[in-house]
């Protein structure tokens, strides 16, 4: 029993150097592809389907200041199992006629979203589909609006909240999804498994590739730098 625990706690200490070394080079990845749209900053949001932590209290020094409780999900604390990067308004219009939001949701298990049965649990991973029926993915999220008024983002043609619009995009089978949305505008989603960001050909490879679809889609908008059209 020593021993099997002792393994256990090996396997543990390897993980979790894993996830470092594999957040480091996800964080490198994103910044680059923000980088390559023109977007000047990168904002985080992780409540999704586990829950940030907050603040508990308040103090001079800002010590032990997270609130911490015994019902807590395990992936409260695992901040890079599902996490949006946004990146806010682009800089310029797409096209001359459109304006666009983007976001990176770094999805690094989806076995919940992949699962099939019936009384599935994001905080009873037991319930996952099997981790090698499941996908890592980053999923490339644009917005694409002529009107500034209008509020589309993360939002279908039957205005789902939030979350339900990004829940049946991860659940379905389909790697793209691309929806006209207000008057005249988009809203383009698309799966793209970890292991084509292996190298910077290989990231480039999927912008390209993403920037073409805006490009259709609007006609000719460019989001991206100009080498990704040639």
């Amino acid at each position: 029993m020593g021993k099997e625990l002792d393994n256990v706690f090996e396997d543990v200490r390897r993980a979790f150097r894993l996830l470092s070394r594999y957040q480091s080079r996800v964080l490198d990845i994103v910044d680059y592809i923000r980088e390559q749209a023109g977007f000047s900053n990168i904002y985080g949001k992780k409540d999704w389907y586990s829950y940030e932590i907050g603040q508990n209290r308040q103090t001079e020094d800002n010590y032990a200041h997270l609130s911490v409780f015994k019902d807590m999900w395990g992936l409260d604390f695992l901040y890079n199992h599902f996490f949006e990067f946004y990146f806010g308004d682009t800089p310029k219009n797409i096209g001359k006629q459109y304006e666009a939001q983007m976001s990176v949701f770094q999805v690094s298990d989806d076995g919940y979203f992949a699962s099939s049965k019936e009384k599935k649990s994001m905080t009873d991973v037991d319930s996952f589909a099997n981790p090698e029926e499941s996908h890592s993915y980053l999923v490339f999220y644009v917005s694409l609006y002529r009107n500034q008024k209008e509020s589309l983002w993360l939002k279908g043609t039957y205005e789902e909240e939030w979350k339900d619009f990004l829940t049946s995009f991860l659940e379905s089978t389909e790697l793209e999804s691309i929806e006209k949305i207000g008057k005249g505008g988009f809203n383009i989603l698309k799966k793209y498994p970890m292991q084509q960001f292996a190298n910077q050909t290989s990231t480039d490879a999927v912008i390209r590739d993403f920037a073409n679809i805006v490009f259709k889609q609007t006609g000719g908008g460019k989001l991206f730098k100009e080498e990704y059209y040639q």
